[in-house]
């Protein structure tokens, strides 16, 4: 069935919205007049077009309440101490996040954001499904869905959000997943009519500055779409960075950190105001002005300050005690805690992709309505940029999305590689260049050398979308009905050994072989197909021999760290192959 409507959901670690269209209108220009969006939240603050990216959860730990909703039922109920609330669960779906993100081990960090992250979707998208039907009349098999993942993500995460999406309930193939950074490329190009990244030629970068995270890569537009040039870099410096110095640093110095934690712990759906406070103040911020930074304190949380740090508030701030007021040298510090290493992505980008440089430097997502942050990437880019910012930089990622759900074949034409990638694997053994460990003995008439690293993209490479790579492999042990692939990255650009410095197993490929068990094995040769260039690796395989296609399974998820020191011949016969050379 052709798809009539294509939707986008814009996962955020502060907001998530939802956003469609019929395709039929999307064909006219300008497109963002049909592009239908929902932003009548139930118990939302004001009207927009993301609900909060929150659950609260019961006593047995399943979800009674989300978005909006859930912090408001929190914020009444959260002294009886039967419920949790989370958010910002997001960001650790990441196996080795920036040191500065918050959580406990990886294992149960990633346990714990897999349930709620599905459990978060599954919620949101029936109330999509519902809301979308309702409006348009379409049944819900002919809309197409498109969700936003981080560019800084790797496989692994983008897997590992499929997997999320689709235990919620989004059907798996009518599901896209799309950078976010790209479609807020896409958003500018289309709906927020910017000069200089619309024409054949225009090179541009894109900062998006969200709640979790930061995205920054750069394009240049082509008459086929746009094409990647710059490299994507990023990490956890979002505007959560900063709210979270807001309380540790100000008001622990205000107030004490036992007095806080006590008035936390007391009523913690208090702190839920004063962060709304300061939320609204923060992006308001603009030393040019020369103002304080005033930020409320809600009648809760002044009534579980103990005495003595009402005192310690009112002796830093000349006797006021219910608001917290940041002067502009301690408001500039805090920020620049948060954008300093922001402005350094972006003159890493800049120096990294040298030569042309670029003529725009666009800058969306929630955090780029901050005056100050746009105010210091002003002053860091100078003259060698000029800087842009749509009339609602927040709305870029999703309306962006419904843009590239319409034909994500012509939105992005060349993506850069992030690495270099390959599969383990057996060659012929080179005497006097591979290490006498690495030499095997099977039913070669030639003794091979194992765990080489036969590469199949390079980092830094911009691959076309689609790009194919095929390689033939023969099993390394008789009798299997299975073959195992082990896939490897690396930061070099060819890496001779999965064992040297920088290489780290990703995934794994088992390829049915079972159709040639019969064969000896030197005949039962298998043809690999990796297609990159997307925003998922996609792989296939086939049987030489009969020239069939076979089944082949893909796992970027489970942890596939190895301890390099047990390469001997035990692992190596049950993980390589050789190649048929």
């Amino acid at each position: 069935m052709s798809h009539r409507i294509v939707a986008a959901i814009d996962f955020g670690t502060h907001g998530t919205g939802y956003a469609w269209a019929f395709t039929s209108e999307l064909d006219r220009e300008p497109r963002q007049r049909g592009i239908h969006f929902f932003d009548e939240w139930a118990g939302q603050p004001s009207s927009y077009i993301k609900n909060r990216t929150a659950l609260l959860l019961g006593p047995d730990g399943s979800p009674v309440e989300w978005g909006h909703q859930a912090r408001r039922r929190f914020h009444t109920d959260s002294r009886t101490g039967v419920f949790e609330y989370v958010d910002q669960f997001k960001m650790d779906l990441l196996q080795d996040p920036d040191p500065n993100l918050p959580g406990t081990s990886v294992a149960r960090r990633t346990d714990m954001s897999t349930y709620l992250v599905t459990a978060y979707l599954q919620l949101f998208f029936r109330f999509a499904v519902q809301d979308i039907v309702a409006r348009s009349g379409v049944t819900e098999s002919e809309i197409l869905w498109c969700l936003t993942v981080p560019a800084i993500w790797r496989d692994r995460e983008r897997q590992l959000m499929r997997q999320c999406a689709e235990r919620a309930g989004i059907p798996g193939d009518r599901l896209l997943l799309a950078i976010e950074p790209e479609v807020a490329a896409l958003y500018c190009r289309h709906d927020a009519g910017l000069s200089g990244a619309d024409t054949p030629g225009d090179r541009f970068m894109v900062v998006d500055a969200g709640g979790g995270t930061v995205d920054i890569t750069a394009y240049e537009v082509t008459d086929a779409g746009l094409t990647e040039i710059g490299y994507t870099s990023g990490g956890g410096h979002g505007s959560t960075y900063l709210d979270q110095d807001f309380i540790s640093q100000a008001m622990v110095r205000r107030v004490g950190r036992s007095s806080l934690d006590t008035a936390y712990n007391a009523d913690r759906g208090a702190f839920a105001d004063l962060l709304d406070a300061w939320e609204r103040a923060k992006l308001g911020f603009d030393p040019a002005a020369g103002h304080d930074l005033v930020v409320p304190l809600n009648n809760r949380l002044y009534r579980n300050l103990d005495a003595d740090a009402r005192e310690k508030l009112a002796r830093a701030q000349n006797g006021i005690d219910d608001e917290i007021i940041l002067d502009s040298e301690e408001t500039i510090s805090l920020f620049d805690r948060t954008l300093e290493p922001i402005l350094d992505l972006v003159d890493d980008q800049l120096a990294r992709i040298g030569g042309a440089g670029v003529g725009r430097i666009l800058l969306v997502g929630g955090f780029a309505q901050s005056r100050h942050l746009q105010n210091r990437l002003r002053q860091r880019i100078g003259s060698q940029s000029m800087l842009v910012i749509p009339s609602k930089p927040a709305w870029a990622v999703l309306i962006g999305a419904v843009h590239y759900a319409l034909a994500p074949s012509t939105a992005i034409v060349g993506r850069r590689s992030r690495f270099t990638y390959g599969i383990a694997t057996a060659l012929k053994f080179e005497e006097g260049r591979d290490p006498e460990d690495y030499r095997r003995h099977n039913y070669r008439d030639w003794p091979s050398c194992t765990n080489r690293f036969d590469a199949f993209v390079q980092a830094g490479e911009i691959i076309d979308l689609g790009h194919e790579v095929r390689r033939t492999y023969l099993p390394f042990d008789d009798g299997k009905a299975t073959i195992g692939l082990r896939i490897f990255t690396s930061v070099d650009l060819e890496p001779r050994y999965v064992t040297d410095s920088g290489c780290n197993e990703v995934g794994q490929l088992t390829v049915d072989a079972s159709a040639s068990l019969s064969l000896p094995t030197s005949e039962r040769t298998s043809e690999v197909i990796m297609t990159f260039g997307g925003t998922e690796i996609s792989v296939r395989a086939r049987d030489l021999r009969s020239d069939q296609d076979v089944s082949v399974t893909v796992d970027f998820v489970t942890d596939h760290s190895t301890d390099l020191e047990r390469t001997g011949a035990a692992a190596t016969k049950r993980t390589m192959m050789r190649r048929n050379a």
